[in-house]
């Protein structure tokens, strides 16, 4: 059994530290953030350690790391996190939950997370520090490039290219060959049919109220 330290203590560790609680691959031990941040979070029942102790508390030589943070100033908190206890000598353990299905041949990228019913078909490639959330699909010969965060339910779809430290939102859509640009923000059901430049948001249309009330619109087109 792999022990394990959660790099982060707000909500994605909580969530996190709940699946790996049910999978007996791993132990987790405790969690880590930068010293500034030791009394603003926490998860029930793990001690939680400054960076500045985490190698006399947690050695490298017995621990690996797990990455916990949240997708803050677009994964930049992520990918700084991740850059530094590497330097420290941890491993960064690359987490695929037992119902995600990883059927490319291409290693995953180091310290990258798979969540469950996400799909990685053949050929797809995953970078390193990426966040995969559940019912994701990377499609055939797609690619998400290093510290991205692909939330709940999005396509990216065959041939389709996502680069480093963009956000694609929760049921976002990005066709095939299409290639997301460097730092983006694409909102949750966008579709994504075009190339995009670096630092651009896309949202879609916010849903609006239909003139029709709930009863009406039941009456008039049924559910």
């Amino acid at each position: 059994m792999t022990k394990i330290v959660l790099v982060g203590h707000a909500i994605t560790a909580g969530v996190l530290n709940s699946y790996l609680r049910r999978d007996r691959r791993f132990d987790v031990v405790g969690l880590t953030v930068d010293d500034e941040f030791l009394d603003q979070g926490g998860v029930a029942g793990l001690p939680a350690v400054g960076l500045s102790q985490l190698q006399e508390r947690f050695p490298p030589a017995t621990t690996r790391l797990l990455m916990a943070v949240g997708y803050n100033d677009l994964n930049r908190v992520r990918e700084s996190l991740f850059m530094s206890v590497k330097a420290m000598g941890y491993g960064v353990e690359t987490y695929v939950h037992p119902d995600a299905k990883v059927f490319t041949e291409i290693p995953l990228g180091e310290g990258c997370v798979v969540l469950p019913g996400a799909v990685l078909e053949p050929h797809a490639r995953l970078g390193a520090n990426s966040m995969v959330w559940c019912n994701v699909t990377l499609a055939h010969h797609s690619s998400v490039d290093d510290h991205c965060w692909i939330a709940s339910g999005a396509v990216i779809s065959g041939q389709a290219k996502v680069l480093r430290n963009s956000f694609i939102g929760v049921n976002a859509t990005v066709v095939n060959e299409v290639t997301v640009g460097e730092y983006n923000i694409v909102g949750a059901n966008a579709l994504m049919s075009k190339d995009t430049k670096s630092h651009t948001v896309h949202l879609a249309r916010s849903a609006e109220p239909f003139r029709y009330s709930s009863d009406d619109y039941v009456k008039y087109f049924g559910v």
